[in-house]
């Protein structure tokens, strides 16, 4: 059976097939400048879902890496500053070094003890503002309240945190609150799968606590025997005493002085251990989102590559493919001038 082909069918199909071709060349001149494997979901749509999902977890783990470059930088100011009291600075001396100089002090060298009682009330007065400290308008001691400065000073001599006496006894509402505040949380999602119990209560182990707790890191509230257990506060007050001793002999201004400095020369020694320790817990909060951060900038970059091994083109093979269209389209456009020049030829006959 023969088919009759007619000009008509024939330009018709010629026109179909060039339209093709250009479009052909369009979409690899975009490709080339694009280097984009596909522009649309409909042209790869497992591709492109695949993609979507890599693109989400490079979102996800973009937001991971910007809380904990925050949280970094606020641990690493706390640790600083909170370095500039158990390792002293230009303005007061290392903890250590107030330990050194208690010990040395005997009722032969007392004369020194007026000298050190003003080192210790320096060194109580820089260690609050060394917890005042902010990082990006915040203040890092402050818990989850840092837009308050946490330690102050009250009217008689009383150190405050927000606002409460960190001497306050146990038992008491204020002591209550100092133990709330000591314990706040304030969860941060850093890419550990942050979960929820069944209370709705964020599970420990999967988010990071942002709260640095001033009180926690100096101490609050007061011992079995009643004496404060605030750093600053012990050393305030033995300061005070060895201020009133003899600055020639050293001789305490009374005998129940004499006794008092005694026990908290030892109390200040177990606090400063203490103060030590929470430095150290802070140093390894700083390391262990060092690390975390390490990791997550590891993660985006393996994630990356897999995006651009999905989406992007290789460049060789795009200018291949638009120069093999260009071709075909300008071969096209040579058939369809004889193509044309034929047909009129024939209807003028």
């Amino acid at each position: 059976m023969a088919f009759r082909v007619t000009t008509n069918g024939l330009m018709r199909s010629y026109r179909t097939n060039l339209t093709n071709i250009n479009a052909k060349v369009y979409d690899t001149m975009e490709r080339v400048q694009t280097t984009r494997n596909f522009s649309s979901s409909a042209e790869d749509p497992a591709g492109a879902s695949k993609a979507f999902q890599l693109r989400r977890s490079y979102w996800r783990a973009q937001d991971h890496i910007d809380n904990t470059n925050y949280l970094l930088n606020k641990f690493q100011m706390g640790w600083t500053s909170a370095g500039a009291i158990v390792d002293g600075d230009g303005s007061s001396p290392s903890l250590d070094g107030i330990q050194s100089s208690l010990n040395a002090i005997s009722d032969t060298t007392g004369s020194g003890r007026a000298i050190l009682g003003g080192d210790l009330i320096t060194k109580s007065e820089s260690m609050v503002m060394c917890m005042n400290v902010r990082y990006n308008e915040e203040f890092v001691f402050a818990g989850i309240d840092g837009m308050n400065v946490p330690f102050s000073w009250g009217d008689n001599g009383e150190l405050l945190y927000r606002g409460v006496d960190v001497s306050a006894a146990e038992g008491t509402e204020d002591y209550e609150k100092l133990q709330q505040m000591a314990h706040e949380t304030g969860y941060v999602d850093v890419g550990l799968g942050i979960q929820e119990d069944e209370n709705g209560q964020v599970v420990d182990s999967s988010a990071f606590n942002s709260s640095i707790s001033g009180i926690e890191f100096l101490g609050y509230g007061l011992d079995e025997d009643g004496d404060p257990l605030n750093l600053a506060v012990l050393m305030n007050e033995l300061g005070n005493i060895f201020q009133d001793c003899d600055r020639d002999t050293g001789e305490y201004a009374d005998a129940e002085d004499a006794e008092r400095a005694q026990v908290l020369t030892q109390k200040l020694h177990d606090a400063i251990h203490r103060v030590q320790e929470q430095h150290v817990k802070l140093s390894s909060d700083s390391e262990y989102l060092q690390i975390n951060l390490n990791h997550l900038e590891e993660t985006q970059f393996v994630l990356n590559t897999e995006i651009s091994e999905l989406e992007q083109m290789d460049p060789a093979l795009s200018v291949t493919e638009m120069f093999w269209a260009q071709y075909c389209y300008q071969a096209a456009l040579k058939i369809g001038n004889e193509l044309v020049s034929q047909t009129l030829f024939d209807y003028l006959k």
